[in-house]
C-alpha cells in the first residue's frame, strides 16, 4: 500500500489535550497499537467537540462521525507515555470537515503520530449522512491564527 504524506497547517489547531498510554493499549512489542491509536484520536474529537458544546446526538438525532481515518506513526509510543493531542478543522463545507491530529510527546515535544478524519453530519433517524447545522458549522469554522 502506498503511503499518503498528511500535511499539518499549524495554524489551523484550535484545541489541545492531554491524554496517558495505558498499559492495556499496548501490543506484545510494548507498543501502542493502531487501534488504540483509533481510539484516542475519536477521544481527542470528542473532546473537542465537548468543549464546543457539542453532543454526540443533538435534539434532532444528529451528530458529528468520522468518515475516513488515515494515520501516519513516524515512531513507536510506549505504555505510561503522556502525549498531547494538538485537533484543528483544515477544509470545511457544508457536508464535511477535514479535522487535523498532531500527536506528540509532552515530556520533549517529539511528533509521535499525524492523522486526518472526514467529519460528516449523521441523523440517525433517516441513517444517511446531512449537511452541518449552523450550530456544528460554528464549532467546526475558526479563522486560522499565527501566534
Amino acid at each position: 500500500m502506498a503511503t499518503q504524506e498528511i500535511t499539518l497547517n499549524e495554524s489551523m489547531f484550535v484545541f489541545e489535550t492531554v491524554m496517558r498510554v495505558r498499559y492495556t493499549e499496548i501490543d506484545v512489542g510494548q507498543f501502542l497499537t493502531m487501534e488504540a491509536m483509533c481510539a484516542l484520536l475519536t477521544e481527542a474529537k470528542a473532546r473537542y467537540f465537548y468543549s464546543q458544546g457539542i453532543k454526540d446526538v443533538n435534539a434532532n438525532y444528529q451528530g458529528p462521525i468520522m468518515t475516513d481515518l488515515q494515520i501516519n506513526f513516524p515512531t513507536r509510543i510506549k505504555a505510561r507515555e503522556e502525549l498531547l493531542f494538538e485537533v484543528g478543522i483544515d477544509g470545511i463545507n457544508q457536508h464535511t470537515a477535514n479535522m487535523i491530529f498532531k500527536v506528540s510527546r509532552m515530556y520533549d515535544g517529539s511528533l509521535v503520530a499525524k492523522a486526518q478524519a472526514n467529519i460528516v453530519n449523521f441523523d440517525y433517524r433517516k441513517n444517511q449522512m446531512t449537511t452541518f447545522d449552523d450550530e456544528l458549522m460554528q464549532a467546526l469554522y475558526h479563522e486560522p491564527f499565527e501566534i
